[in-house]
């Protein structure tokens, strides 16, 4: 297994970095954790699958993956290489003006929502395979030049995004009631339409995410970071992890997981 990570963005911010992952050593099979952004992909090769609570679905080609709210796992049982581009949160209903929530937990064949869209990014993929330069080039802009569904509520919502990552989730709705001028019911609605998951289940959700990041990096140890991370005890953290993790800390400690190891440095 081959990760690599490109941080290149579009000028108007609707691609956070790109990502490239080549798997030959097979079978492979690897958890996945939520990341708290969308993303766009194209799977070279044949179908890959993705198992979340029970649910299977195959894919090939390109691909949109909206918000997860919780891991899901991945299999490979032939040569594959896929190559993608996380977005920002807002991205998926800037550039769809569909209600985000209907792909939430779903990788999706992007033939199957917008036919334009399929045509103009598959050719740029499938042009620019085996030179990763030119292809993020040529997606930056393409993207640079997508028409977007933009009104005051997206801005709304952006700010209270870049609120939340830049408190890592340390914070509380109401606390998002003092940067945007939305009441409660009005947020969480907005929210939910343009991000795909709740307020609170993102808050969450993005500070998990920053734990396991600097868990994975080995940059402190785990009770530090519950300390760091205001987890009020280890049953309290123990709970947010079986929400996002499906499965306990101690089952996942004890496994070996290089695939997330490679992409939460990154997050």
């Amino acid at each position: 297994m081959e990760y690599n990570f490109y941080n290149e963005k579009d000028a108007r911010g609707l691609i956070n970095n790109f990502f490239s992952i080549s798997i030959a050593n097979l079978p492979f099979e690897s958890t996945i954790i939520p990341i708290g952004f969308p993303s766009i992909t194209y799977a070279y090769g044949k179908e890959q699958v993705i198992t979340h609570k029970k649910n299977i679905t195959k894919f090939k080609e390109l691909i949109v993956t909206g918000q997860f709210n919780s891991s899901y796992h991945y299999f490979v049982n032939s040569t594959v290489h896929n190559i993608g581009a996380n977005l920002h949160p807002t991205a998926l209903y800037k550039i769809l003006g569909t209600d985000i929530s209907l792909i939430t937990n779903q990788h999706l064949q992007v033939e199957n929502i917008n036919k334009k869209l399929f045509n103009e990014f598959s050719s740029i993929f499938l042009e620019y395979e085996n030179d990763i330069v030119k292809l993020i080039k040529a997606i930056i802009k393409h993207t640079n030049n997508l028409n977007l569904f933009i009104d005051k509520d997206v801005n709304f919502i952006d700010t209270a995004i870049d609120y939340i990552l830049e408190k890592e989730g340390m914070i509380q709705v109401l606390d998002l009631l003092t940067v945007v001028p939305l009441s409660q019911k009005s947020l969480e609605t907005k929210f939910k339409k343009i991000i795909g998951l709740t307020p609170g289940k993102y808050i969450r959700l993005i500070r998990f995410i920053k734990l396991m990041r600097k868990y994975e990096g080995k940059e402190i140890d785990i009770n530090d970071l519950i300390y760091m991370y205001n987890y009020y005890d280890h049953s309290h953290f123990i709970k947010d992890f079986k929400l996002f993790m499906a499965e306990s800390p101690k089952e996942y400690f004890k496994k070996e997981y290089p695939l997330i190891k490679a992409y939460s440095k990154k997050l």
